[in-house]
C-alpha cells in the first residue's frame, strides 16, 4: 500500500514533465544554438562584425516581443474563444504576419547594408523575415494545442545552425555567411508547419487584413503592445543606465548574474506560449476552476525550474567559479549579482502565470496600465541606486518595478475571482 503513493507521485511528476518538458527542451535548445553563433562569431570575424551581428540578434529577438504583441497573442486568444479552432474568420492574422515579418526584414536589411555588405543585407533581411513567419508558425502550433509541431520546427533550426557551424569550423564563415545560416535554419523551421501554413499568409488582401485587424487592434493589440514595450524599455534602461553611468565595466558583474537565470527566461517564454491557449480555452467555457489550476501548475512548474537554475548556479559559483568567472571579476559582486538575479527571477516565475490568466480574461488595458507604472517605477529605481549607491545594486531596481507590476496583477486576479464568486453566489 505505501508504495501507491510513491507511484502516483511519479505518475505526477511524469506528467508535469510530459506537459511542460517538451516546449521547455526545445526552445533552450534553439537558446543555445543562437550562443553558439555568438561564440563562433568571437572568434571568426571581425570587432565591428561582431557588433553588427549582437544587434541584429537583438533586433531578431525584439521582433518576437512585437509578434506576440501584434498578432500570437490575439490570435491564440481568438481561436480558443470558441470550440471550432479552425475558422476562416481568422485568416487575417496571417497577412498581417507578414507585414510584420517584411517590415522587420527591410529593417535588418538596412542595418546590414549601412554596416557591412549588400551581400549581408540580403542575407540577414531575409533571416529577418523567415524567423518571424516561423515564430507564428510556432504560436500557430500552440494555439491548436500541437506543441509537438513546434518542438520539431525548434529542433530543425536548431539542428540546421549547429551543421551550419560544424562547416563553417572547417571552411570559414563571413557575416554573409552567418545570415545566410539563419536563413537555411528558418527554411528548415518551416518545414513542419507545411505549405497550407505559408499559404494562409496570402489568404487575403493587405486592406482586407488591416480592416478586419482593426478591432482587434483596439481592444487588445494596442494595449499589449503598450505592455512590451514598457517592460523592454524597463529591461533596456537598467543595461543602459548602468553602462552610461558607471561604465561597461561595471556591468561585466550584472551580465554574468543574468546569464546564470537565461534558462527560467527562456522556458518563460515558452510555457507562456504553450499554457495560453489552455487557460483562454477554459475561460471562454466558463470553466474558471480550470483556468486557475492551470495558472497553479504553471507556475509551480517555474518555480520547479527556477529552485533548479538555482541549485545549478550555487554549484558553479562555488564549487566551479572557473567556468565562468575571470581574474577581472570579483567573486562577491558577481555573487551578489546572482543572489539579485535570483530574487529577480522568482518574481518573474510567479507573475507570469497571473499574467496569461489576466490575458485570457481580455483585459489588456488594466495590464498595460500595471506596466506603464510599473516601467516608470524601474527607471526611477534603477538610476538612483546606480548613482547612490553601487551599479550592482541596480538589479534591485528591476526587482522593485517588477514588484509593483506583480502586486497589480495580483490586485486585478483578486478582484476578478471576487467578483467571479459573487457572480455565482
Amino acid at each position: 500500500m505505501p508504495a501507491q503513493p510513491r507511484q502516483g507521485e511519479r505518475k505526477g511528476i511524469a506528467s508535469l514533465f510530459g506537459r511542460f518538458g517538451l516546449a521547455s527542451l526545445s526552445s533552450a535548445i534553439v537558446s543555445v544554438s543562437h550562443l553558439a553563433v555568438q561564440l563562433f562569431s568571437i572568434h571568426h570575424l571581425g570587432t565591428a562584425a561582431i557588433g553588427t551581428l549582437a544587434f541584429l540578434l537583438v533586433i531578431i529577438q525584439f521582433g518576437y516581443s512585437l509578434s506576440n504583441a501584434l498578432v500570437a497573442t490575439p490570435y491564440t486568444i481568438a481561436v480558443n474563444q470558441t470550440d471550432d479552432a479552425d475558422q476562416a474568420g481568422f485568416d487575417f492574422f496571417f497577412p498581417m504576419n507578414l507585414m510584420l515579418s517584411l517590415s522587420q526584414g527591410v529593417i535588418c536589411a538596412a542595418i546590414a547594408w549601412v554596416t557591412a555588405s549588400p551581400l549581408a543585407a540580403l542575407a540577414f533581411g531575409l533571416a529577418g523575415t523567415l524567423s518571424l513567419i516561423r515564430w507564428f508558425g510556432r504560436s500557430n502550433a500552440y494555439a491548436h494545442h500541437a506543441p509537438a509541431r513546434a518542438a520539431r520546427s525548434d529542433l530543425a533550426y536548431a539542428g540546421t545552425i549547429v551543421a551550419g557551424l560544424l562547416i563553417a569550423s572547417r571552411t570559414g564563415a563571413d557575416l554573409a555567411g552567418i545570415g545566410g545560416m539563419l536563413v537555411a535554419a528558418s527554411l528548415a523551421g518551416l518545414l513542419p508547419f507545411g505549405l497550407a501554413y505559408l499559404r494562409r499568409h496570402a489568404a487575403m488582401s493587405p486592406v482586407r487584413a488591416f480592416g478586419a485587424y482593426r478591432p482587434v487592434w483596439r481592444d487588445q493589440s494596442a494595449w499589449t503592445l503598450v505592455g512590451v514595450l514598457s517592460t523592454e524599455a524597463t529591461s533596456n534602461s537598467h543595461s543602459y543606465i548602468v553602462t552610461l553611468l558607471a561604465g561597461p565595466a561595471a556591468f561585466a558583474p550584472i551580465a554574468v548574474g543574468m546569464l546564470f537565470f537565461r534558462p527560467v527566461n527562456v522556458c518563460i517564454t515558452a510555457l507562456t506560449q504553450l499554457e495560453r491557449p489552455r487557460m483562454t480555452r477554459a475561460v471562454a467555457r466558463g470553466d474558471h476552476d480550470a483556468a486557475i489550476r492551470a495558472e497553479r501548475l504553471f507556475m509551480g512548474a517555474l518555480i520547479f525550474l527556477w529552485l533548479a537554475t538555482c541549485v545549478l548556479a550555487a554549484v558553479v559559483l562555488y564549487g566551479f567559479p572557473g567556468l565562468i568567472l575571470k581574474p577581472a571579476l570579483d567573486h562577491a559582486q558577481v555573487a551578489t549579482a546572482v543572489a539579485l538575479c535570483a530574487l529577480l527571477s522568482l518574481v518573474q516565475c510567479i507573475q507570469t502565470p497571473m499574467s496569461v490568466l489576466t490575458q485570457a480574461r481580455r483585459a489588456f488595458r488594466p495590464l498595460a496600465t500595471q506596466s506603464l507604472r510599473s516601467c516608470g517605477v524601474g527607471i526611477v529605481a534603477v538610476t538612483l541606486l546606480t548613482l547612490a549607491v553601487a551599479p550592482i545594486f541596480s538589479i534591485a531596481g528591476v526587482v522593485l518595478s517588477q514588484l509593483v507590476m506583480m502586486l497589480g496583477i495580483w490586485a486585478l486576479d483578486r478582484k476578478w475571482r471576487r467578483e467571479r464568486q459573487r457572480g455565482e453566489g
